[in-house]
């Protein structure tokens, strides 16, 4: 998991989760990044690794650090849950 602090309260934060289903390797990413507004950008995508581009990017914006924080949490657990794993 990476993190870098950027402002006082605000850090950047992504995570890449892998799945093996049917000899194909899936992954799923997230990410939280601030904004220049003050709000919090949540990425996710997912798709296979043979394919240049990801099946789907789902963008939301957060304007509470924690909601935003919550969020992530919640769907690193549901997808571990499905079997995602994490390399590091």
């Amino acid at each position: 998991m990476a993190q870098i602090k950027l402002n006082h309260s605000l850090t950047y934060k992504k995570v890449i989760l892998y799945r093996k289903i049917n000899k194909k390797i899936r992954y799923y990413s997230l990410e939280l990044i601030p904004t220049l507004f003050g709000d919090i950008l949540f990425i996710r995508k997912y798709g296979g690794l043979k394919n240049k581009r990801p099946t789907r990017i789902i963008k939301k914006y957060f304007s509470d650090i924690d909601c935003s924080l919550r969020a992530f949490e919640y769907l690193i657990g549901l997808k571990q849950k499905k079997g995602y794993y994490s390399n590091a």
